[in-house]
C-alpha cells in the first residue's frame, strides 16, 4: 500500500448569447471548498431530477428517502451495485477536433505528481475519470449526483465514518492494462495523497483517513472527519483524482509509469508535448461513451492574437478569447458563444497577511508563517501583535481598492459582458441582504488621502504578481489596466509573469508576500465557505484569517439556510472593513464556437476549463 502523507469555484453568473441579440441571464452556482460538517450526501440509486447543484441537506429519518433536488441524501439501506458495463457499439465519427487552450502541463500521469491544473486538463479533455458523475445541465448550473460513474451507487455510514462504494464492472484502462476494479481505485486515492505529493488537491488528506477495497467490486473511503462536499473529490465538474492502474505501477514502476498515461477516458493519449500539443484518440468503444469524431487535438496557443487569427481562419474549432474581441470573431465567423464554468469574481489578493496563530485542525503553533513580512516593503500586510501596523495596512488595502474603476474596466475590458463586483461572500445587489456600504467608491481623491493617512503620501513600488498561462482564471489585461489606475494615487506595480505552477509551491509553503490577482465565487449565499484562506498541506491564497474560517465552521455545521446566510453577511461586514481581497469585476469564461462544431456541451467546470470533447459532432 502506498504510504499515506504523514499529519503534523463557486458562486455563478452564466451569460448565454445568440447571434442576433446578446442578452445576459443569470444563475447561481457553489464555492470550491466546503466545511467538513455532519450533514447528509446519499445513495445514488436512481437518476434523480436535473437541479442546481449538489447540496447538503438536513438529515432524513432512517427509513425516509429525501428527494432527489441535490446531492442525493444517505439512506439506511444500501442500494444495488450496478450491473457489469457492456461498452456501447462504435457510432459514427468524423473529423478532428481541435481545441486551443492556454497552457498544456506536463505529461505526469501519476496523481501524486500533477498539479494543478494539471488536474483538471487530465479530467476535462477526456483523459482520466474520477469515481462519479453528474447529469449534464445548462452552464452554468450543476446538475446532481447519478448513476452513470465508475461508482454508480455508494452508502452513507450512519456514523458519518466512511462511505461504501460499488465499483462498476467492464471498464477498461488504456493501453491493454485490463479491467479496473476497486484496488484499483483504492490506489489511486491513496496515491494521490502519499508522502512529497503535489497533486492538486492534496489538502484531501485532512480529512480522508484511508481508501481501502473490501473486495474487487467494493470501496471503503474512510474520514478522519465527515466533508459534505466529498464528492468535490471525485465528480466530473473539477480536477478530480482520476482512476490509474495499480497493475501498471506495479509491473513499470514508479518513474515509467509516471510518464505512462493508463487512464479509462473516453479519449487515450497518443502524443502528449507540454507547451505545445497533445494528440488523442478515441477509445472505440468506450464503456461510458464514445466520442463521435476521429480524433481530438489539443493546440497551445498563449497568444491572444494568434488565438484569434486561428478561430477566424478555422485552424481551431474551438477557443477561449478576451472578451472585447468576441462580438468581432462572432461577427466574422459566424461562430456561437458558450459560457462554460461559474461567474468568476476577478479580485485582487493581498498576500502575506497571515493572521491565524494555530491550526484549525492540529491546534499548532503555525505563527509566524515566512509571507507575514509586516515592513517598509509590504504595506499591505497587517501584524496582528501590532494594532497600529493593522490600521495602516487597512487604509493602503481601502485606497487600493477604491482607485480601481469598475465600471471602466468592464466596458473596456470585458465589452460590458461582465459587471461590478464589491463582496468576497458571493452576495451581489440582486439580493435581499446587499448593503449599500458594501460598494467600493471610486474615489481617486479619497485613496490618496487614505495613503497619506497611512504613512505613504509618497506612494510605494510593490510587485503585482499576474500569471500568465491561466487565463480561464486570471486576465492579464485586466490587471494592467488595474496596475495603470493604481498609478493616479502614486502607486508603481512591477508586473511579474511568473508561470503560475512555479509560483505555486509558494503558496503552499505560505511564504507568498505579494499583491496578485485570483478568483472567487459569485452566488450560493448560504453556503460554507473556506474562500481559500485555512492552514492545511494544501493551496492557500496568501491569507490566513481566524473569522473567515470561524464561519466556515459554523455554516458547515448549521443545518438553517437562513442562519448561514445571516453567518455569511456578517463576514461580509468584516470583509469589507479589512479589503483582504478587493474584488473587481464577475464574468463568464465564454468560449467561441466555430459553425462546424454541431453539438457541444460542456460541463460547468469550476475554475472554467473547457472540456466534455467526447460529445461534440463536427460537420
Amino acid at each position: 500500500m502506498v504510504a499515506k502523507r504523514s499529519r503534523g469555484m463557486y458562486g455563478v453568473l452564466g451569460i448565454f448569447f445568440s447571434l442576433i441579440a446578446l442578452s445576459v441571464l443569470s444563475a447561481c452556482g457553489g464555492d470550491e471548498a466546503a466545511a467538513p460538517a455532519p450533514t447528509t450526501a446519499s445513495v445514488a440509486t436512481a437518476k434523480p431530477a436535473a437541479t442546481a447543484a449538489p447540496a447538503a441537506t438536513a438529515k432524513p429519518a432512517a427509513t425516509a428517502k429525501p428527494a432527489a433536488t441535490a446531492a442525493p441524501a444517505a439512506t439506511a439501506t444500501k442500494a444495488p451495485a450496478p450491473a457489469a458495463t457492456t461498452a456501447p457499439a462504435a457510432s459514427e465519427q468524423s473529423g478532428t477536433l481541435t481545441v486551443a487552450v492556454a497552457l498544456i502541463t506536463p505529461g505526469n500521469f501519476l496523481p501524486s505528481k500533477i498539479p494543478w491544473p494539471g488536474n483538471l486538463n487530465i479530467q476535462s479533455w477526456g483523459v482520466g475519470e474520477g469515481l462519479v458523475r453528474t447529469d449534464w445541465v445548462e452552464p452554468p448550473l450543476e446538475g446532481p449526483l447519478n448513476d452513470e460513474g465508475i461508482s454508480g451507487s455508494w452508502e452513507i455510514a450512519s456514523d458519518f465514518s466512511k462511505i461504501t462504494f460499488d465499483i462498476r464492472e467492464g471498464i477498461q484502462f488504456h493501453g491493454g492494462w485490463g479491467e479496473l476494479d476497486a484496488h484499483d481505485v483504492a490506489f489511486s486515492y491513496m496515491e494521490s495523497i502519499t508522502d512529497g505529493s503535489t497533486w492538486a488537491r492534496v489538502e484531501m488528506e485532512e480529512w480522508l483517513d484511508e481508501v481501502v477495497a473490501v473486495d474487487d467490486n467494493t470501496v471503503d473511503w474512510k474520514f478522519d472527519k465527515w466533508n459534505s462536499r466529498w464528492f468535490q473529490w471525485m465528480w466530473n465538474l473539477t480536477g478530480a483524482v482520476p482512476m490509474v492502474s495499480k497493475k501498471a505501477h506495479d509491473e513499470l514502476g514508479f518513474d515509467k509509469a509516471l510518464l505512462t498515461p493508463v487512464f479509462t477516458g473516453p479519449f487515450e493519449v497518443e502524443n502528449w508535448k507540454a507547451n505545445d500539443q497533445v494528440d488523442l484518440k478515441p477509445v472505440t468503444p468506450h464503456w461510458r461513451q464514445t466520442p463521435k469524431v476521429e480524433a481530438l487535438k489539443i493546440i497551445e496557443i498563449p497568444e491572444v492574437a494568434a488565438k484569434v487569427a486561428a478561430i477566424k481562419t478555422g485552424e481551431v474549432h474551438l477557443a477561449q478569447i478576451p472578451n472585447k474581441f468576441l462580438r468581432e470573431v462572432v461577427a466574422d465567423t459566424g461562430s456561437r458563444l458558450q459560457p462554460v464554468g461559474n461567474s468568476q469574481n476577478k479580485y485582487v489578493a493581498f498576500a502575506g497577511n497571515y493572521w491565524m496563530k494555530k491550526d484549525h485542525n492540529t491546534d499548532e503553533d503555525i505563527f509566524p508563517r515566512p509571507g507575514l513580512l509586516a515592513d517598509d516593503e509590504h504595506p499591505w500586510i497587517g501584524d496582528p501583535d501590532d494594532e497600529a501596523r493593522m490600521e495602516s495596512a487597512r487604509k493602503v488595502r481601502h485606497a487600493m481598492a477604491m482607485s480601481i474603476d469598475r465600471e471602466l474596466i468592464n466596458e473596456r475590458i470585458f465589452d460590458g459582458f461582465g459587471e461590478p463586483w464589491f463582496t468576497w461572500f458571493g452576495f451581489s445587489k440582486a439580493n435581499k441582504e446587499w448593503k449599500d456600504e458594501w460598494e467600493i467608491p471610486y474615489d481617486v481623491e479619497a485613496a490618496k488621502k487614505l495613503l497619506a493617512d497611512a504613512g505613504y503620501a509618497d506612494g510605494f513600488e510593490f510587485p503585482f504578481y499576474l500569471p500568465p498561462d491561466v487565463p480561464a482564471i486570471v486576465s492579464v489585461e485586466l490587471g494592467e489596466a488595474i496596475a495603470q489606475m493604481w498609478q493616479e494615487i502614486g502607486l508603481e506595480a512591477q508586473i511579474e509573469n511568473t508561470a503560475y505552477q512555479a509560483r505555486r509551491p509558494t503558496m503552499v509553503s505560505r511564504s507568498i508576500d505579494v499583491v496578485w490577482m485570483w478568483v472567487g465565487g459569485t452566488g450560493k449565499i448560504d453556503e460554507a465557505k473556506s474562500n481559500g484562506v485555512a492552514p492545511s498541506k494544501g493551496w492557500n491564497l496568501g491569507l490566513e484569517i481566524q473569522w473567515v474560517i470561524d464561519t466556515w465552521a459554523a455554516n458547515g455545521e448549521e443545518l438553517d439556510a437562513a442562519k448561514r446566510i445571516q453567518n455569511n453577511v456578517d463576514a461580509e461586514d468584516l470583509a469589507n472593513h479589512w479589503q483582504l481581497v478587493p474584488a473587481v469585476v464577475a464574468v463568464s469564461n465564454l468560449w467561441v464556437v466555430r459553425p462546424e462544431v454541431k453539438v457541444w456541451q460542456p460541463f460547468t467546470e469550476g475554475a472554467g476549463y473547457a472540456g466534455s470533447f467526447e460529445g461534440v459532432v463536427l460537420e
